[in-house]
């Protein structure tokens, strides 16, 4: 099986930095974000991104962060939205509803729906240590990396 690796969008990519807004979105990636995503499909791994927002949605954000518009790339052509070339060496699509795994190297999957995967990077997430002994009290006391200023 595939290594893969699912990554949270809001505050893990999108820094989201005050919270949600009627669900635009708003910001800027997360400086680091591409170089790592693009360090980790060099060394093997399928790497998708996993949000309750609309993948498409998604999509139209990163297209131009991480590819280059005919445009840009040639200074000819009027359509900025004819991504032709990548930045970082791979590119993105949204991950079809009958796919159960993402598979696909050097391709950047994006879907709202929770896939196998090897590692999950979440900025809300806690590690279940096989014990329920101390989860409520951890589940409490949680704060994320931007709470925690």
């Amino acid at each position: 099986m595939a290594k893969t690796i699912a990554i949270d969008f809001d505050g893990v990519i999108h820094k989201y930095s005050n919270g949600w807004q009627d669900g635009e979105i708003y910001d800027n990636e997360i400086e680091g974000c591409f170089e790592t995503i693009k360090s980790l499909m060099d060394d093997g791994y399928c790497v998708f991104i996993l949000s309750t927002r609309s993948p498409d949605q998604i999509k139209s954000w990163l297209l131009p962060r991480i590819m280059i518009s005919e445009y840009e790339r040639d200074g000819v052509g009027n359509d900025p939205n004819k991504w032709v070339d990548t930045r970082f060496g791979y590119k993105c699509k949204v991950i079809k509803k009958s796919d159960k795994f993402w598979n696909e190297k050097y391709v950047l999957g994006i879907t709202n729906r929770k896939l196998v995967a090897t590692v999950y990077l979440d900025d809300r997430a806690m590690i279940f240590n096989g014990s329920w002994g101390d989860v409520a009290t951890r589940i409490k006391s949680f704060k994320t990396h931007q709470e925690q200023g």
